[in-house]
């Protein structure tokens, strides 16, 4: 258990330093990011709205990695950010629009194209790791959770005490209880 919880906050700690740096990179240099957006194969109005979207979405993911009870959303978001990458640097590479685009990566400017795929694949399944952690080890979602019937007829209510150890408390309900 010792070796998931490092390998997870490695994850968070990667993603975070991912996120946060490559939107600040944005706001920072914002005209330089807007106008290579609006070089995309794309139209400039969809270029004009991800310069003004993706910036902060970006920041929002990293962000939402500090607080614990968010990691889900961080991940999940993280996951489908990165699937979204894939995919346009894929269609890059195979040269769907008739020429590779400009970069609009500014952090990574100086990586190739399929480099760039394999960094989005790779941030691809490290946000997919963290989401399972998050979701099977940390959080215990599942069967683990499902009220099973005790004896007596009472259904237990199950209440986490402490979300890392897992210890858990039945609450017995009463037949007048059961009844409402």
């Amino acid at each position: 258990m010792k070796a998931k919880k490092i390998t997870y906050q490695i994850i968070v700690i990667t993603l975070m330093t991912l996120w946060i740096p490559i939107s600040l990179d944005k706001f920072i240099d914002y005209e330089l990011f807007k106008s290579a957006m609006i070089q995309q194969p794309f139209s400039d109005r969809l270029g004009i709205l991800l310069a003004h979207t993706l910036p902060t979405m970006e920041l929002t993911v990293g962000l939402l990695f500090i607080v614990p009870k968010m990691r889900v959303w961080a991940f999940g978001l993280s996951a489908l950010l990165m699937v979204v990458f894939v995919a346009y640097v894929s269609l890059a590479i195979l040269n769907v629009w008739g020429k590779i685009p400009c970069g609009c990566g500014l952090v990574f400017h100086h990586v190739g194209w399929t480099a760039h795929l394999w960094l989005n694949i790779g941030f691809l399944l490290i946000s997919l790791i963290g989401l399972y952690l998050e979701l099977s080890v940390f959080k215990n979602y599942g069967s683990k959770n499902s009220h099973n019937s005790d004896s007596g007829g009472h259904h237990p209510l199950r209440i986490a005490i402490n979300l890392e150890d897992q210890h858990i408390i039945k609450l017995k309900t009463s037949a007048r209880l059961k009844k409402e």
